[in-house]
């Protein structure tokens, strides 16, 4: 007699005879409990996605030490990544004054207010636009709120703009009013 595989139940199993020593494992690293918490979390939330595949869950079963090991790893990924984030923002809100870019286009404004155009661009490039310059944070500030480094966001400012640009020849070339959107 044959039973079929439940993945679910393995994995609640599994989860309910782990979750107490993973949670141990991320409190003797994190500085406080809910971090623990939220980083065990994330572990378990991709143990899950990952538990169809067989060859996974054995490993994960049968390898001593490799679910408190993939804690350990996320853990240290996100206190680094949360470092290199207080280090950026450290040193702009030192008073240093935060590089700017070329300012290509000098009627942003005009270019702002349609939004059609914004509607066009890829959602990163525009977030950067009117984080940029609809609630005018620097970059870093732009960096910070989207993961992304300083950078990419400039480059990313960089584009948008220059896409804006191309938008608003191809319609003057149209015929819109004075050569304008």
């Amino acid at each position: 007699m044959s039973e079929e595989f439940d993945v679910r139940e393995d994995f609640r199993t599994w989860l309910y005879d782990n979750t107490g020593p993973l949670r141990l494992t991320a409190r003797r690293h994190a500085r406080d409990h809910q971090a623990a918490d939220d980083t065990v979390q994330t572990v378990l939330e991709s143990f899950w996605k990952k538990w169809g595949d067989a060859e996974f869950r054995e490993k994960v079963k049968n390898t001593p030490g490799y679910a408190q090991r993939c804690v350990i790893n996320a853990w240290r990924s996100t206190e680094r990544s949360e470092a290199a984030e207080r280090e950026r923002l450290k040193k702009y809100s030192s008073g240093e004054p935060v590089p700017e870019t070329q300012d290509l286009y000098s009627d942003i404004e005009w270019k702002l207010s349609l939004p059609p155009m914004l509607e066009q661009l890829e959602p990163t490039w525009r977030s950067v636009i009117e984080l940029r310059y609809r609630q005018g944070k620097s970059f870093a500030e732009i960096a910070a709120i989207l993961g992304i480094s300083e950078s990419t966001a400039r480059r990313y400012d960089k584009g948008a703009l220059n896409a804006l640009a191309q938008a608003e020849r191809a319609w003057g070339e149209k015929g819109g009013r004075d050569g304008r959107l």
